[in-house]
């Protein structure tokens, strides 16, 4: 507060307190001013301040999205595999649907980072949080660094950067490779600006980037796309400026050394030359039932998004209009990223990380801009004022909605998604092993909690592991239409997992008074069929087992997952002691007698401590007949 607000004075202050208080104010400003960049004569107070109202706006703006994405967990599934086996699998090990081959799961370096910013340090959830917002502040510095290196005055890029929020915040769910992927376009930026002061070595470091880039997110794509643009920027102007090859080789012959290195890139990954083709399948792949790539008036909040991004579009045109050819660097991409946000949601992000990078510092040297930055300066304690207002409001909501703490909602809370934390308890509870059929968004989380004891028919890896029939299959069952009966027979499912929002929960919900609407031979394949759990968000139904105790939770309060799915007991190590125990209970079985083994598939011996193994394998030599699991044969 000191730093901002000024040199306060208490009336009765001793003098040797104003002047301590004075020299710490005074290095505070001169810690801020180095910072910011700014010179002796420019407010630096003021800029403090709506820096500080530009940074908790945008918390706040993205603070409701705290909710844990379910890509996380499929993420994580996969390294602790790894980690288990001691490779990346390349055969699909989680679904029991028809998938692909190789399972390219271009993002198993983001499971990495996750699973030890959680489970490997022992911050659990905690060190989701302080990942994401590391990563969120380091790519505003960055941003702000590009722009102030292009000339931007600090008080237009606090004024301005807001208005791209409405299409920026898309990348910013908890936690989503995306954001590695704006946090790396960030860094790219900062370096082209260090290109465009004749420095080469930054092209050894942009490589290394490169190749954890494609490791943890397909978008290295756009930064391969972005340095091109880059490349073709600085030939064309180095031959305006010259008309000379020799100088044109001189000034570009770093990029062009870097071009067959950064396309032979690709190739270090855990699949090898298989990376290549599976990027090409993706990028072309059409996702129409997928929201977040769909056009941008079918976001949330469509008529203020369009509207600001017409304003951001506008703001931009205008500041490229004025401004001379040499400081118009950048506007062709911004173009593109515009065009692509148009198409697609999920493209906004870039739009709005390109923008806050460029347009502040064009607007800076247009007569608008100079006009906006006098008249700010001529009203410093108006703008101070609302800044703090700024602040104070913004950090109410943000902290009202908690935006520091990761949850794993087990009702829809601010999008439709929710996860399934007590059926999973009461699969858990019963021991169930076998064939699961789960929604889009649900998958990922049963893989990471049940695996290996249960497969799960779908997950959000929808061009990463499936065949494209699967999705369309599962939309059928979902929405109840014509033959939904048919899907989970056909795939030979054990039990369905489904939420409340479907079509098809209706109809399972009134179970086994539906069995009466379906076709006969329908009916006789799932007359074993029973409604064994059912809260406010999820139905269970499963073929009978006499064990299973009915669960009706409807009208209880469901609890938040988050902190439990991220726990220590997650960990490979965990289950590596598991294995380990049951191996040992399929040896001891193994050791009996044939004669004292059944065939029968009831037997749940597997995870057993060393106890109850002994158990097991005392009472088959006193003549007891012990049933082995089909899972404990394998």
């Amino acid at each position: 507060m000191l730093l901002l607000c000024g040199n306060w004075r208490g009336r009765h202050a001793p003098p040797v307190a104003e002047m301590h208080q004075t020299d710490t104010t005074n290095r505070q400003l001169r810690w801020l001013r180095q910072n910011l960049r700014m010179g002796a004569g420019r407010d630096v107070r003021l800029a403090g301040w709506l820096m500080a109202a530009l940074l908790v706006g945008f918390i706040a703006y993205i603070a409701r999205m705290h909710e844990i994405t379910h890509d996380a967990f499929h993420e994580m599934a996969l390294f602790r595999e790894a980690l288990l086996q001691g490779v990346v699998p390349e055969r699909e090990i989680f679904a029991f649907s028809p998938t692909v081959y190789p399972t390219v799961h271009h993002e198993w370096g983001t499971g990495a980072v996750l699973y030890f910013a959680t489970i490997g340090t022992g911050w659990g959830v905690h060190g989701l949080a302080v990942l994401k917002f590391s990563v969120v502040l380091l790519m505003w510095c960055l941003l702000y660094r590009v722009a102030r290196m292009r000339g931007c005055h600090p008080l237009v890029f606090a004024a301005l950067s807001g208005i791209a929020f409405p299409v920026f915040w898309v990348g910013f769910a908890t936690l989503r490779a995306q954001l590695f992927t704006l946090l790396f376009l960030a860094m790219q930026l900062w370096m082209q600006e260090w290109d465009w002061r004749g420095r080469r070595a930054w092209v050894l470091g942009w490589l290394v980037m490169l190749i954890a880039w494609l490791n943890m997110h397909a978008g290295f794509v756009v930064g391969l796309g972005m340095m091109a643009f880059h490349g073709v920027e600085r030939v064309t102007t180095s031959w305006l400026r010259h008309r000379s090859q020799a100088a044109v080789w001189r000034d570009t012959w770093h990029l062009w050394a870097a071009a067959p290195a950064a396309a032979l890139c690709p190739l270090i990954n855990p699949y090898g030359w298989q990376y290549v083709p599976y990027l090409i399948r993706a990028i072309r792949m059409d996702r129409p039932l997928i929201r977040e790539w769909q056009p941008l008036w079918h976001t949330y909040a469509p008529g203020w998004t369009v509207a600001l991004f017409c304003i951001a579009m506008v703001l931009a045109g205008y500041s490229v209009w004025n401004n001379r050819l040499v400081r118009r660097r950048g506007a062709a991409f911004l173009a593109l990223a515009g065009w692509m946000t148009i198409k697609h949601i999920r493209h906004g992000s870039l739009f709005g990380l390109c923008w806050i990078a460029y347009v502040p510092a064009w607007f800076t040297h247009t007569p608008w801009g100079r006009r906006w930055i006098a008249w700010m300066a001529s009203r410093t304690a108006l703008c101070r004022r609302v800044a703090v207002a700024i602040v104070l409001v913004c950090g109410t909501w943000a902290v009202y909605h908690h935006f520091w703490r990761p949850t794993l909602p087990p009702q829809p809370l601010y999008s439709t998604a929710c996860f399934p934390v007590q059926a999973v308890d009461y699969l858990k509870q019963h021991q169930f092993r076998g064939r699961l059929m789960t929604p889009f968004h649900v998958g990922a989380y049963v893989s990471w909690e049940l695996f290996p004891d249960v497969l799960v028919s779908f997950d959000g890896r929808y061009e990463v592991a499936y065949q494209d029939h699967v999705m369309r299959d599962h939309n059928v069952f979902l929405d109840a239409e014509a033959g939904w009966w048919d899907i989970p027979l056909r795939y030979g499912a054990d039990a369905i997992l489904v939420h409340r929002q479907a079509k098809v929960a209706e109809l399972l919900g009134d179970w086994p008074g539906t069995l009466e609407e379906l076709p006969v031979a329908a009916r006789d394949r799932f007359a074993d069929w029973e409604l064994v759990y059912q809260d406010d968000a999820f139905l269970l139904l499963a073929r009978h087992h006499g064990g299973w105790s009915i669960v009706d939770a409807t009208g209880q309060p469901l609890r938040d997952g988050a902190a439990e799915a991220f726990s220590r007991s997650h960990g490979h190590w965990a289950r590596r002691r598991s294995l380990q125990r049951g191996q040992a209970a399929l040896h001891a079985l193994h050791a009996l007698p044939r004669d004292r083994l059944g065939t029968g598939r009831v037997v749940k011996h597997l995870d057993a401590d060393p106890a109850v193994i002994t158990d097991v394998a005392q009472r088959g030599k006193d003549g007891e007949k012990i049933e082995l699991s089909h899972a404990g044969t394998e």
